[in-house]
C-alpha cells in the first residue's frame, strides 16, 4: 500500500491552514508504508526546509485526515498549529 502524508502549517489564531504552499509531501512506500512514523494529535512536529524557499514550521499535530484512495493509498493530512511550548524543554541536544 502507498502511503503519502502532508504536513500544512497553521498559525497560532487562524482559523485554517495556509493555503500558500506550506506543504510537504512525504511518501512512507519506499520505508515499508510504516503507519507508526505517522505523528498522532498533539505530538510535536518540526518541519526543516531542505532546500532554500521550502516551508518550514513547528508546533503540535491539531488535526489529521485519511483519505483512501482504493485498497491501495492512504493519503494522510496533518495540520501542525504554532504553538506556546518552550521547545528546549523537549529535548536535550
Amino acid at each position: 500500500m502507498k502511503i503519502t502524508v502532508d504536513y500544512q502549517h497553521m498559525p497560532k489564531g487562524s482559523a485554517r491552514p495556509l493555503d500558500n504552499g506550506a506543504v510537504v509531501d512525504i511518501c512512507l512506500e519506499d520505508i515499508g508504508g510504516h503507519f507508526g512514523l505517522i505523528p498522532n494529535v498533539g505530538d510535536y512536529v518540526q518541519v526543516i526546509a531542505a532546500q532554500p524557499g521550502d516551508p518550514a514550521f513547528s508546533g503540535k499535530v491539531r488535526s489529521r485526515l485519511f483519505t483512501h484512495f482504493g485498497q491501495d493509498h492512504l493519503h494522510v493530512n496533518l495540520v501542525v498549529e504554532d504553538d506556546d511550548d518552550d521547545w528546549g524543554k523537549l529535548i536535550k541536544e
